[in-house]
C-alpha cells in the first residue's frame, strides 16, 4: 500500500491480527493486505501465526512483524500462548481472522485483560460447511459474542447475516481491497500461454481457487466436455485435497489437452495478463480476492451468483452470472463470451471500473480505524 494519507491520523494503539490458517486463501490475503496498511497507522502491529505456514512466509519475507505459534489449531495451549504474546506485547486490539483464531485469540484476550475484541468474518460458515463442522463453527460464533466488542463483515450477504442475528450495532461492512494497475494493462505473455498448451487464438479461462468441494470445480470441468467444439483452454490455479479427484475426473471427460493444473502460484497477479477469462464456480462465497484481482487487470468475470458474488456483480455488466451447481449454465457462458470477445472484453473493463472506484485501499484502512476506535471506546 502506498504512504499513510495525511488524512488519517495516527492511532496510539497497538493491535494483533491473528491469523492460525495452515493454507492461503482470501482470508489470509486480506490479514496481509491489512497488516502492511497498519503498520504506519498505529503504535505497532504484528500478526500471530502458525510456524511455517504460507502467510508466516509471505510476511516473513515482507518484513512485517510476525509472532508464530508453534502448535497445532486444536491444541488449547495456542490460548495460553496467546495470551503471554499479548501481555508480553502490550495489544491494545486483537482482530481475530478465522473461526480458529476467534476462539483461541479472543479467549486469551480476555483471560489478559484486554476487551478490544474485533472478530473479521470472510465466510458464512454454516453455508459453507453444512455438516457438524459448520454447527460447530457457528457455535463457536455464538458464544464469541460474550468477549467480541465489534465485527468485521466482509461482503453485504455477511453483513445482512450479522443484522439478523442482532449484531448489527456492532458490525460494519468493510470490503476487501486491492492495487489497481494503472492503464494500459499488460499484454498477454505468450510464452506462458504456450505452457499452458493454449494456442494463440484460444480462449483460455482460469480459475484459481483452493482445490475444494466449495469451490466447484468439478462442474466447471463438466462444462469443460459440454465445449468441445470450441477453442477452450482452462488452467486450474491452486492446489487442495481434491487434486487427485479433478485429475481423474479430466481424465474420464477426455479432455486433458484441455485441462492445465498450474498447482499453488504466488505470483497469480503475474499470470492475470495471459487469461482471456476468469471464472468460479463456487457454491458458496464471501468476497474472493481472486474476484477482485481478476477485475482489477479487466478480466471478463464468469460466476456463480452465490453469497458476495451475486450482491458485488451485475449480469451483463460486470460479469456473466449463472446458476450454482449447473454445468450447462457454466457451459453456455461460456459460449457465450467465446462467440463475442469484443463484448467479453467490455465486461472486464467494467469491471475494472467499479473495483478502481469501490475497493480503494485508503477506504479499508480508514473503516478498519474507525472499528478499532470503537472497540476500546475512543
Amino acid at each position: 500500500m502506498d504512504a499513510m494519507p495525511h488524512d488519517i491520523a495516527k492511532r496510539p494503539y497497538k493491535v494483533l491480527l491473528i491469523d492460525l490458517a495452515r493454507s492461503y486463501g482470501g482470508a489470509e490475503v486480506r490479514t496481509q493486505t491489512q497488516a502492511t496498511a497498519l503498520e504506519s497507522a498505529v503504535q505497532g502491529c504484528a500478526v500471530a501465526v502458525l510456524h511455517g505456514s504460507p502467510l508466516h512466509e509471505r510476511l516473513t519475507k515482507l518484513g512485517v512483524p510476525c509472532e508464530v505459534l508453534a502448535f497445532g489449531r486444536g491444541s488449547p495451549a495456542l490460548a495460553l500462548k496467546l495470551r503471554a504474546i499479548i501481555k508480553r506485547g502490550g495489544y491494545h486490539i486483537i482482530d481475530a481472522h478465522n473461526v480458529q483464531s476467534i476462539l483461541w485469540g479472543h479467549w486469551a484476550a480476555w483471560l489478559a485483560g484486554v476487551r478490544g475484541c474485533v472478530a473479521t468474518i470472510h465466510s458464512d460458515y454454516g453455508a459453507e460447511y453444512p455438516n457438524l463442522k459448520g454447527k460447530f463453527y457457528e457455535g463457536v460464533l455464538r458464544l464469541n459474542r460474550l468477549i467480541a466488542r465489534q465485527y468485521i463483515t466482509v461482503t453485504e450477504t455477511l453483513q445482512s447475516k450479522a443484522e439478523r442475528q442482532g449484531l448489527g450495532e456492532r458490525a460494519t461492512l468493510i470490503h476487501n481491497a486491492v492495487p489497481i494497475p494503472p492503464l494500459p494493462l499488460p499484454e498477454p505473455d505468450h510464452a506462458l500461454r504456450a505452457a499452458w498448451n493454449a494456442a494463440p487464438d484460444d480462449f483460455v479461462i482460469g480459475i484459481v481457487a483452493r482445490l475444494k468441494p466449495v469451490k466447484g470445480h468439478r462442474y466447471l470441468l463438466d462444462a469443460m466436455a459440454q465445449v468441445r467444439d470450441l477453442p477452450v483452454k482452462l488452467v486450474i490455479i491452486g492446489e487442495g485435497p481434491l487434486h487427485a479427484e479433478l485429475t481423474a475426473q479430466v481424465q474420464a471427460l477426455g479432455i486433458a489437452d484441455r485441462v492445465h493444473f498450474a498447482g499453488f502460484r504466488e505470483d497469480v497477479l503475474s499470470l492475470l495478463p495471459s487469461l482471456d477469462c476468469v471464472c468460479m464456480a463456487s457454491l458458496s462465497e464471501a468476497l474472493p480476492y481472486a474476484v477482485l484481482e481478476a477485475a482489477s487487470y479487466a478480466r471478463p468475470l464468469l460466476c456463480t451468483a452465490v453469497g458476495g458474488l451475486a450482491t458485488l456483480l451485475q449480469e451483463g455488466v460486470t460479469a456473466r452470472l449463472v446458476p450454482a451447481q449447473d454445468s450447462a449454465a457454466l457451459a453456455e457462458g461460456i459460449r457465450q463470451l467465446t462467440a463475442d470477445r469484443q463484448s467479453a472484453r467490455q465486461l472486464g473493463m467494467n469491471a475494472y471500473q467499479m473495483v478502481a472506484e469501490r475497493f480503494s485501499q485508503t477506504v479499508m484502512l480508514k473503516k478498519i480505524l474507525q472499528v478499532y476506535d470503537k472497540a476500546i471506546g475512543i
